[in-house]
């Protein structure tokens, strides 16, 4: 089937101050719209800046002496601003402060005198890949697959084996090339002058201290300039509009932004046919207080945009590891086409409201520690909405184990059944389990390699909720990531204000038992925004659900998935078994198997199908992907 093509977007390598720099840039010259050099004038960032099609995002760079710095992504600063801190910085980690104040969603890169600092974001939405090049000289770059080109590098079976997770952690979300590393979100890389290269660690998340009332008035302050830094002067804008607490308090900032930039807000809503489901009863009610005359209402009536499912048999070039959000990739690409033609560079999603503005379960874990009796409160609660057994919570709350051990735990758990539907999940993390058509041997396998990294894991926090809070945000930057690419060659970018780093910082700082409680729905968002948003809009306390969605459209498009598992390239790697997974994709999928089993597979399969159409790769961005020497 003919593929699909996502625009690669901007893109770099940063490079160190030595002079095996030079050949590198030589095989990626034909390619670069702008190169940058240290003050030695060696080359220091080469590169394809932004285009018209992607609306906000800018590469803001500056001199000072021996520092030159580079702001590459979506953010307010001016290049004045960013002099004024060139200026202050005489030591890589001076860049701390940068990058703590940026609001947005932007890489940092810096070369003091000759050092390189290069580092993304704390949700991953962006990220730094690095390698060795010629087996001495570090490279570092926004794509795994451009530093997979430049070496040759081979697949890594196992890291795909991970990809086929019903869940896969944000840990696990590594390149898919032997010899290329991910840069860990919280951590910056820094390139020696000889090639050499180190990773620092340099954001840790918040303490937990704060009441409600006294976070609410940060999350308002920085999600707000979240919004600010993607409304550009005279842009239109669009935005969801569920009526939900995620993208209602998206819109409503929206609509002030563009007022202020002189600017239009489009807002968007899907239709369901489901008539038990309630959006379009809040959406409606959320339009009327948003009338104004710089905002316009879209709602695409069910059946107006693909459904889910479709176009999944169809290979998408461009990205460098698969998309989860597979199943709905056509109606993101419509979508974005639409507000496109509506004149919208940006679309601003409410996803990753859902991962950073409450807390999972787990909190209760903790709590039961610092504050017994209200943990036993809130429990009670929790058991009458969710149906807990005591056993199972009284088993759950038992378990003790460090995430290191945790995580050995899961590794030796992999191929076993997933856990009932009615336990609850007091983990680190979701359970790591393959569905039943990964073949054993490709389980040993990523077991083995779990078990190695459990040796030296460390929690992305103390409290489990605030770990699983980080690792959700990173899970859905990673698809937030590729949905920026996907969406960029249709019209409006697809971007999550709620994964910056300010925000996630802002959320992370409250007390777990006031960002969750059994009585009230996204408590922080409503004190949050009360005097942002009408009071009536921040009563709901429903969301809003899509089975029906999703099972139309696999009935409709079962058609697509018969094509994609017909003689699975996954088979080909000796990863899974064509006859299982056919049998439960198609006929009888298992109850109790989570359907993100089948959402990892299905994305796998497509971006594997999506390299195989480009065998012979050359340093080709012509047609949207970087291509591997053959």
């Amino acid at each position: 089937m003919e593929a699909v093509s996502a625009s690669p977007g901007p893109w770099f390598v940063a490079l160190p101050d030595c002079e095996d720099s030079a050949g590198i840039v030589s095989r990626l010259r034909p390619r670069t719209t702008f190169t940058l050099v240290h003050a030695s004038g060696r080359p220091w960032v080469i590169g394809s800046g932004p285009d018209a099609r992607h609306g906000t995002e800018t590469f803001v760079h500056v001199e000072h002496g021996g520092t030159r710095v580079l702001v590459a992504g979506t953010h307010g600063l001016a290049e004045a601003d960013l002099m004024v801190w060139a200026r202050r910085i005489r030591h890589l980690s001076d860049v701390d402060q940068l990058a703590a104040s940026l609001s947005g969603s932007a890489h940092v890169v810096a070369s003091v005198d000759g050092q390189v600092r290069v580092q993304g974001t704390v949700s991953g939405v962006r990220r730094v890949f690095y390698t060795f090049v010629n087996g001495a000289t570090t490279v570092a770059a926004n794509r795994a697959d451009l530093l997979a080109a430049l070496t040759g590098a081979s697949l890594d079976t196992t890291r795909l084996t991970a990809r086929l997770l019903a869940i896969t952690p944000s840990a696990l979300l590594e390149p898919l090339w032997t010899g290329t590393q991910a840069v860990p979100p919280d951590s910056w890389l820094r390139l020696g002058a000889r090639g050499e290269a180190r990773i620092t660690p340099w954001w840790q998340p918040p303490p937990q201290e704060l009441s409600c009332v006294e976070g609410a008035p940060r999350l308002a302050r920085t999600l707000e300039d979240a919004v600010a830094a993607r409304v550009r002067i005279g842009a239109t804008v669009g935005s969801d509009l569920s009526g939900g607490l995620d993208s209602t308090p998206m819109s409503f900032l929206a609509s002030r932004a563009t007022e202020s930039a002189e600017g239009k807000l489009i807002t968007v809503r899907i239709g369901v046919a489901d008539p038990t489901h309630d959006d379009h009863i809040w959406a409606a009610q959320a339009q009327r207080l948003l009338d104004s005359d710089h905002v316009t209402h879209t709602v695409f009536q069910p059946g107006e945009l693909p459904d889910m499912f479709e176009q999944i048999a169809q290979p998408i070039t461009g990205l460098d590891e698969p998309t989860r959000w597979i199943r709905p990739v056509a109606r993101l690409r419509e979508t974005a086409r639409r507000l496109g033609g509506s004149g919208a560079v940006v679309h601003l999603t409410g996803h990753g409201g859902d991962e950073v503005l409450p807390v999972k379960p787990n909190y209760l874990h903790d709590l039961m520690r610092r504050r017994p009796a209200l943990a036993r409160e809130h429990l009670a609660g929790m058991r009458a909405l969710r149906r807990w057994p005591m056993t199972g919570v009284m088993r759950a709350l038992a378990e003790r184990r460090p995430y290191g051990q945790w995580l050995t735990r899961q590794a030796d758990d992999l191929g076993t059944p997933f856990p009932a539907g009615n336990l609850p999940l007091f983990g680190w993390e979701y359970p790591l389990r393959l569905p039943p058509w990964v073949k054993r041997e490709a389980v040993v396998e990523l077991a083995g390699r779990i078990h190695e990294r459990a040796e030296g894991a460390e929690a992305y926090a103390p409290a489990r909720s605030a770990h699983t809070t980080i690792d959700l945000a990173r899970q859905l930057g990673a698809a937030v990531r590729l949905a920026e690419a996907i969406t960029a060659r249709e019209g409006a970018v697809l971007q999550a204000p709620y994964l910056d780093d300010r925000v996630i910082e802002a959320c992370l700082a409250v007390r777990p038992e006031e960002r969750s409680s059994p009585w009230s729905y996204k408590p922080l968002m409503v004190e949050a925004m009360r005097d942002t948003m009408p009071a009536e809009s921040l009563k709901r306390a429903t969301k809003g659900e899509f089975s029906d969605d999703f099972f139309k459209g696999q009935k409709r498009h079962r058609g697509q998935m018969a094509e994609l598992f017909d003689n699975p390239l996954l088979a080909e790697l000796g990863l899974i078994d064509t006859k299982t997974l056919r049998h439960m994709a198609l006929a009888a999928y298992p109850p109790g198997l989570p359907w993100s089993s089948l959402d990892a597979t299905m994305a796998a399969e497509n971006w594997l199908r999506a390299q195989a159409q480009a065998a012979h790769w050359t340093f080709d961005w012509k047609d949207n992907h970087v291509n591997q020497p053959g």
